[in-house]
């Protein structure tokens, strides 16, 4: 164990941890003694919903961050605000971890549950600038647009790789063809003679990141059944319990859900206690649906369900 490790004081009464302490004071050998035998789990949250990865990238601990990553922590783990690691490295100002959390997949797209998004969080023109041609990038950009080229100011034959924390964006290009079956796109498309019930795209546990529900009401007036008919013959099917309050307001806020008349019949200040299904096979396949995939090449394969 590091001598440092000794001289930490962990607040546990916060649901603190070594590694969470280790991570916000910068001590890189302690994290890595953490991490290497497994002393906390990687993405354990404290009484807030943070977790080390958010204390390093507020921080700028940028090679605590990259051994966090390579050791399974949730990229896009959510406090109970919505913040995201991302988001605590936009709002402090440090570039170099925002560039590493979006190498590493980091969702820019997602806000907080406030509806605060990564442009609203930037403090610095650099950072301002850094993420609206990133977005643009995104989006898609017009042929004449200058920004559409990358200007590289140095080598990466000439430039030391010796730092740890740093990547070689040129080394070993894909050929024209390689690995494409490997990188064939597939897209799902369900289908049903009746139309889909409404689909929620929600977090009902802060162990669990955003996932997609259904309302067990609607559920069970598609099959016309009572509730405890539905749990006498699926006992297996987990029903999720969320306050209405929590759901309209994650729901509202939502990127991925844009049927706001859906959320007319819902009290915002309400106390009442909803009841979710999350989607699976089994249920897609329970209220009727099919579902085709179809990748990137146009060869359709039809699967039903079952």
């Amino acid at each position: 164990m590091p001598p440092e490790a000794r001289r930490l004081i962990v607040n546990k009464n916060a649901g603190e941890t070594l590694l969470q302490r280790a991570a916000r004071l910068g001590y890189e050998e302690v994290v890595l003694y953490c991490l290497e035998n497994k002393v906390c789990d990687v993405n354990h949250r404290d009484n807030a919903g943070y977790c080390a990865l958010h204390e390093a990238c507020a921080r700028g601990w940028l090679s605590i961050v990259q051994h966090l990553v390579e050791h399974g922590a949730d990229i896009n783990c959510s406090a109970q605000e919505g913040t995201r690691p991302l988001h605590d490295a936009v709002e402090n100002d440090h570039l170099d971890v925002v560039r590493l959390l979006l190498s590493y997949g980091a969702d820019p797209t997602l806000a907080t549950y406030s509806g605060r998004g990564l442009l609203k969080m930037t403090h610095s023109d650099l950072m301002e600038s850094f993420l609206s041609d990133y977005f643009a990038d995104l989006q898609g950009r017009a042929d004449n647009d200058p920004g559409l080229r990358w200007d590289f100011y140095g080598s990466s034959v000439c430039e030391s790789a010796d730092d740890p924390a740093t990547f070689d964006i040129l080394a070993d290009p894909p050929e024209p063809g390689a690995d494409e079956e490997e990188q064939r796109e597939v897209f799902e498309f369900e289908f049903s003679d009746r139309p889909l019930l409404p689909c929620y795209n929600i977090q009902v546990s802060l162990s669990q990141g955003p996932r997609n529900w259904l309302l067990l009401s609607d559920v069970l007036k598609r099959l016309r059944m009572s509730p405890p008919a539905f749990r006498a013959a699926f006992p297996h099917i987990d029903v999720a319990t969320v306050a209405e309050a929590e759901f309209y307001r994650q729901a509202s806020l939502s990127q991925l859900f844009s049927c706001p008349d859906e959320l007319e019949g819902f009290m915002p200040d309400s106390k009442d206690l909803l009841d979710l299904v999350e989607i699976s096979s089994e249920v897609v396949a329970l209220l009727g649906s099919s579902l085709e995939c179809l990748d990137n090449r146009w060869d359709s394969v039809a699967m039903e369900r079952s």
